[in-house]
């Protein structure tokens, strides 16, 4: 059977900058800059494989935002205990809105930014990181200092523990701009990516100067992150592809496999406001090295989603309280022989491959990363995303 690629751009029929890339259910999502395209506010797209992408219409408009006014840029989300936190730019702030479905409608949270508007620098571009202990940190900034910036979150993830820490310095020697922090996790190291020099100057600026992707790694989430020694960018200009100041980018990881893929947006040629997003492998050296990003005409190979679970209530969860999980099969996964429930890697539960549940008795206090195990019959095991659960 012919393998079937994403192509790039990933979404064809629409510019989708800033893009963040997740996957919630069996589905896969992408929250853009101004997604609504036809007032402020902000839109989102999904797909079950990566290529066919729909557009789902508005999910958060700041009509019903009460100080939100313009610039609905670079939105980031999450999921814990059943509800999804959309972390969203407005007004050179940060807002946080809520909703029981990544669709929405979504409600702003707390009538006020998060984070306001600082001299000399503009609070956007969040990333939220949820650790495996369940500490969450919110990055963000876009400055000409080079300073990107952390706070720790509340088990909320609505409001701050501690104070604001200043992350990384991008260019410690000069100044120049800084944005798009993003952060993921792989194999016990941090990897902290940001996007430098100006989206808008990228199609006036020589290859050197033009806006691009860069990153360093870390042993901690506070830091300290360090560069590669060569501060070779993992993505830039590549004028034969006609990918121009490519940017801005989220991270997806296929679950139960070492498969990273980067989404980023590229400007069209020389139309600075028509910036699409693409989607690439990322590779790994030995030492967790991250390559330069081999940008692509075709994409990646389609990516159906096998199985996935659902929480059948939200939380916060009562200790001791049994929980019960749906599990979901994808519609090319096949037969499934065996099922188990692994809560923080540890085996929790298990059943039959003809089951659609899956039961966790005594769950103890704690929070959990919660995800299936499923066996098909010619032996291949598959894994569901993790949900993100508290047991209080």
């Amino acid at each position: 059977m012919e393998t079937k690629y994403t192509g790039n751009p990933i979404i064809a029929r629409a510019t989708a900058a800033d893009p963040t890339i997740v996957q919630f259910g069996g589905r896969y999502y992408i929250y853009p800059t101004d997604g609504m395209m036809t007032e402020p506010g902000f839109g989102a797209w999904s797909s079950a494989d990566l290529t066919d992408w729909s557009y789902e219409g508005p999910i958060l408009k700041f009509a019903h935002v009460s100080w939100a006014k313009k610039d609905a840029w670079a939105p980031d989300i999450v999921q814990r205990n059943g509800r999804y936190y959309f972390y969203f730019s407005a007004d050179s702030s940060i807002g946080v809105a809520v909703s029981d479905s990544p669709l929405g409608p979504f409600q702003d949270a707390l009538g006020r930014p998060l984070v306001e508007f600082e001299e000399d620098m503009s609070s956007i571009d969040p990333c939220v990181f949820i650790d495996d202990d369940g500490e969450t940190y919110l990055y963000w900034g876009a400055t000409f200092s080079g300073q990107m910036f952390m706070r720790k979150l509340a088990p909320d993830m609505l409001s701050f523990q501690g104070e604001k820490y200043t992350v990384y310095d991008c260019f410690p020697d000069k100044d120049y701009h800084c944005e798009g922090s993003y952060v993921f996790k792989r194999n016990g190291l941090y990897y902290y990516l940001w996007s430098e020099y100006i989206w808008c100057d990228a199609p006036r600026l020589d290859k050197d100067q033009s806006y691009r992707v860069n990153y360093a790694v870390s042993k901690s989430p506070y830091g300290p992150f360090h560069r590669v020694p060569t501060r070779v960018p993992i993505l830039s200009t590549d004028m034969e592809l006609g990918y121009i100041g490519p940017g801005h980018n989220s991270v997806l990881h296929l679950p139960g496999t070492d498969a990273y893929f980067i989404v980023y947006h590229q400007h069209d040629g020389d139309a600075v406001r028509h910036r699409f997003a693409n989607i690439d492998a990322l590779h790994f050296g030995p030492d967790g090295v991250l390559y330069t990003v081999r940008m692509t005409r075709t994409g990646v190979p389609a990516a159906p989603i096998p199985v996935w679970i659902e929480a059948e209530e939200n939380g916060p969860y009562p200790v001791g309280k049994p929980l019960r999980f749906r599990v979901h099969k994808g519609a090319d996964s096949g037969a499934f022989t065996s099922l188990r429930l692994l809560a923080s890697g540890q085996p929790v539960a298990e059943g039959k491959g003809t089951e659609d549940a899956l039961v966790w008795e005594t769950p103890q206090k704690g929070f959990y990363k919660v995800w299936a195990e499923v066996q098909t019959a010619d032996g291949q095991i598959l894994t569901s995303a993790p949900l993100n659960l508290d047991v209080e």
